[in-house]
């Protein structure tokens, strides 16, 4: 009995706190709005004049949402890259990924917005943008839009990688695509063949892991004399995943050589390496090395990494990057609160305080929660209470 008064008192306060939090949250979106917007009027009829009404009435929403509500809302046209153009005259590596995670259920937009994207002054594609692409172009409605997309990705000399090539392959299998999945092996194998790069990598890998690192490791490195790109390291270092320690000696290492630099890209890629149990200290310096260069998390990076975290049971590492996440221009969807939640409530022993941070957190920033995400709170309270 004493239990159960203690859980029904948590979960009353809870939901208290959460409705006060969600109607202060309310008043000041409703001063914000009131204060920044123009006198109510009738939208254009032009489709741009509407679109441009709607970006200024919301104009304290993030830019990438303001991208995605954009191409979202709209058939793809030359109307809309015109105003996509005059609302994003510059994107970055983390945004493209962001609109790209967010259209995942329209894959045949997300192929249009990527290859607008990647035709954009000033804008360069990556290996990993194009495994994220492809993976979202993986189903039966969209295998023109997928081998037009790896066929570009070859020709720009990119890289499909096993792990993704490994992802779609079970798709078309379980989706019994059967044609399309000996046509994509048949492309893996030849791709490996004629990739003279990928004896370089293997050699490379081979290295490291032979040896302790030293600086006879380095000079071994170094005599190796590779001209090293973003899509070589990006697979040297999932070729190092199950030894981070080694891929973080690597990319210092590599970061340190004359004529490389380490971009947003590279960076995303060894915070998906170090983001498990054994590395978890050079992952949190990692991510603290990106906030000093200004560098973003992408969002496929936050999902990989904090499934690894839910998986490991890495409950406070998990929360504490979703607040992270949620702090910064990328945030994870209500989807992301959900499983979160229900990930902490599957625990042996909920932690209350856990699960107050994730919905204040999310409330916070303008959201309502979910029925999905009430349910996992309610599941974790019930849990410590014993019901």
């Amino acid at each position: 009995m004493m239990s159960r008064g203690r859980a029904a008192l948590a979960s009353i306060r809870l939901a208290d706190s959460l409705l006060s939090s969600r109607r202060r949250t309310a008043r000041a979106l409703w001063t914000q709005v009131s204060h920044s917007s123009p006198s109510p009027s009738l939208p254009s009829t032009h489709p741009r004049g509407f679109l441009f009404n709607r970006h200024e009435r919301f104009r304290f929403s993030t830019k990438p949402d303001s991208i995605l509500d954009l191409v979202a809302a709209n058939q793809w046209s030359t109307e809309l890259e015109s105003q996509l153009g005059d609302l994003s005259p510059g994107l970055s590596h983390e945004t493209v990924v962001y609109v790209l995670k967010k259209l995942d259920r329209d894959p045949v937009k997300a192929s249009g917005f990527f290859h607008w994207a990647s035709g954009r002054d000033g804008f360069c594609p990556s290996s990993s943008l194009y495994s994220v692409l492809l993976r979202i172009l993986g189903k039966k409605e969209s295998m023109k839009q997928f081998w037009f997309a790896l066929k570009k990705m070859k020709e720009q000399g990119f890289y499909l990688d096993e792990e993704t090539y490994v992802t779609i392959l079970g798709a078309f299998k379980k989706e019994k695509m059967a044609s399309d999945a000996m046509g994509l092996t048949h492309f893996y194998k030849r791709m490996i063949e004629e990739n003279g790069r990928d004896s370089v990598v293997k050699k490379l890998v081979e290295l490291v892991l032979g040896k302790a690192w030293s600086s006879e490791a380095e000079k071994a490195l170094a005599d190796m004399n590779i001209a090293f790109s973003d899509t070589m390291v990006i697979r040297i270092l999932k070729e190092l995943r199950n030894y981070p320690a080694k891929a973080r000696n690597f990319f210092d290492w590599v970061g340190r050589c004359p004529d490389y630099k380490h971009n947003v890209v590279t960076y995303n890629a060894i915070a998906r390496v170090l983001g498990r149990e054994d590395s978890i200290e050079e992952f949190w310096g990692v991510v603290d090395e990106m906030k000093s260069l200004d560098h973003e998390m992408d969002l496929d990076t936050y999902i990989k990494v904090s499934r690894q975290f839910q998986k490991s049971k890495m409950m406070h590492d998990a929360v504490k990057l979703y607040e992270f996440m949620m702090d910064g221009p990328y945030r994870p969807s209500v989807q992301d609160c959900s499983t979160l939640l229900r990930s902490i409530s599957a625990t042996e022993k909920p932690d209350l305080d856990l699960v107050f941070r994730v919905a204040r957190k999310y409330e916070s920033t303008g959201n309502c929660l979910s029925k999905a995400a009430y349910d996992g709170i309610h599941r974790s309270v019930t849990s410590v209470g014993g019901i």
